[in-house]
């Protein structure tokens, strides 16, 4: 055959294919040889009717071109990927197709884009302050003693930050009802969600007291919901009641009821140590998306439409196994936030293109920094996870019976491709950090764990299948790396020993 290839915009290449004359021909005399077996043309038993009876019976030899190409159009075309190298994700279109003098054929077909990275040795950034703060340890107290505190009215000022206040509304658009009254509606100012306009005219209120007011929402108002943007509605709010929050005292019994602490000392200890853990790891997360950003800024990624669409259409499977999960009908929530499926799908196309981005720049920068898993590192990883083996002279038979069935769990296929996959975003997003940060890591003060605890955030994101490529003609998944965290390996192991058990 004779190949010629285009690229276009969008990842998609052209590939002009022509086939040898003399293939095409056999291949024609072949179709009308599988035809002329089936065939019943008078005057001649069937399937013995002469070649040329045949072709004429079916309008002339013409008739059987597109028989031959159906047969070779598929080799022709996977003889053409290898040939090229192309990494192809998503279906082809094949776009023109003639027969003379032979067969010839245009197929347009996207593929895995080129990543231009920009130098991405040259992005710097300065890594974040962990410490944590006296004012870091209240703000948690403070929210530990506000659970289970007890309400009591208020009737000597207006509602603050912190109350809770019970209201009655009605929301009118013109002389019509907008929406059903509402009565008895509770809010707590300032931690449940409330609009600004209402909460503002609420905290100039006195209970008892009733206030007529319009608002006016603007077109870009992402505060307010879709439905009632550029609306101007009156509202008719009655401030039923006002109450405060009584905390819970600080003692030593308190302590150890919400978290086991010897002491409120402990306590405060105790949180020391999470804050810690939590802003080191949110430090890190925070460090690592800041460096991405700055490298995607310079880098060239034509990503084709199907990678954007089945990102897509991944998140939204992903999106609806959540909504099931928590026993919520899917429709029911597309209704209740006034959008279509195909409207969800607009809104999250943006992000699903940069999450792909994203991916395809870690994986590139992953190649040029030749960063590697080797076997030794994921034997590492299961003796730390597993811990050392059981003495059979000094522990029980069922303990090491079960502990070496963990052992085998941890050393299964599934498991050591998780483990390499995670090791690998750990490898990959430690050597980044090194660059942008001149080897000073990406945080400072941070938390560092004790004996037998475990380190916060393995890698960027334990789903992030780095290793993945499109060669199988599919995108690769990609996942944001917002939160950085660990797979908690043990649980899914015990999950798969009990199986294994049943």
């Amino acid at each position: 055959m004779k190949l010629t290839t285009e690229r276009k915009p969008g990842s998609l290449v052209e590939l002009n294919i022509t086939a040898d004359e003399k293939e095409f021909e056999a291949a024609v005399d072949k179709a009308i040889t599988r035809q002329a077996k089936n065939v019943q043309i008078p005057g001649f038993r069937k399937g013995k009717a002469p070649r040329h009876m045949v072709e004429r019976f079916y309008g002339g030899r013409e008739a059987f071109q597109q028989d031959a190409a159906e047969q070779l159009m598929d080799k022709y075309y996977r003889e053409a990927l290898e040939q090229e190298d192309l990494r192809v994700v998503g279906d082809p279109e094949v776009t023109s197709i003639s027969f003379d003098p032979t067969l010839n054929f245009v197929v347009s077909v996207p593929v895995y884009p080129e990543v231009k990275l920009g130098d991405y040795t040259s992005v710097k950034v300065d890594p974040i302050d962990a410490a944590v703060t006296d004012e870091d340890v209240e703000d948690v107290l403070t929210r530990l003693r506000r659970q289970g505190a007890e309400w009591s009215d208020v009737t000597d000022r207006k509602p603050t930050e912190g109350d809770q206040v019970t209201i009655d509304y009605t929301v009118k658009e013109g002389d019509e009802d907008f929406q059903e009254p509402v009565e008895d509606a509770v809010w707590v100012l300032g931690e449940t969600n409330l609009l600004p306009q209402l909460r503002e005219r609420i905290e100039d209120m006195e209970a008892g007291s009733t206030e007529e007011f319009d608002v006016l929402f603007e077109e870009d108002d992402e505060t307010a919901d879709p439905q009632i943007r550029g609306k101007l509605l009156h509202y008719t709010v009655t401030l039923k009641s006002i109450k405060e929050r009584k905390l819970r005292e600080l003692t030593d019994e308190f302590a150890k009821e919400v978290a086991g602490a010897e002491s409120v000392e402990d306590l405060k200890e105790q949180i020391r140590q999470d804050v810690h853990q939590g802003k080191t790891q949110e430090a890190r997360t925070e460090v690592l998306n800041s460096i991405i950003e700055k490298i995607s800024e310079t880098t060239e990624i034509d990503i084709p439409e199907a990678m954007i669409e089945e990102e897509v259409e991944h998140q939204l499977g992903h999106r609806k196994q959540e909504m099931e999960q928590q026993g919520l009908n899917w429709n029911q929530v597309l209704a209740m936030s006034n959008m279509t499926e195909e409207d969800l799908k607009a809104s999250s196309r943006p992000d699903a293109e940069k999450r792909l981005r994203n991916t395809m720049i870690l994986q590139e920068i992953g190649r040029l920094e030749k960063v590697e898993v080797e076997d030794e590192d994921l034997d590492n990883e299961i003796n730390r996870i597993a811990g050392p083996d059981l003495n059979p002279d000094e522990a029980d038979e069922e303990a090491v019976a079960r502990a070496q069935r963990m052992r085998e769990v941890y050393n299964s296929d599934y498991f050591r491709n998780v483990l390499r996959n995670d090791l690998y975003e750990k490898k990959l997003s430690d050597r980044i950090i090194e660059i942008a940060t001149d080897g000073k890591g990406a945080v400072l003060n941070g938390w560092e764990p004790g004996e037998g605890e475990e380190r916060p955030g393995l890698g960027m994101g334990s789903g992030l299948n780095l290793a993945h490529t499109a060669g199988s003609g599919h995108a690769a998944h990609s996942h944001d790396h917002d939160h950085d965290h660990d797979h908690d390996h043990s649980h899914e192991a015990e999950e798969a020993e009990a199986a294994t058990e049943d």
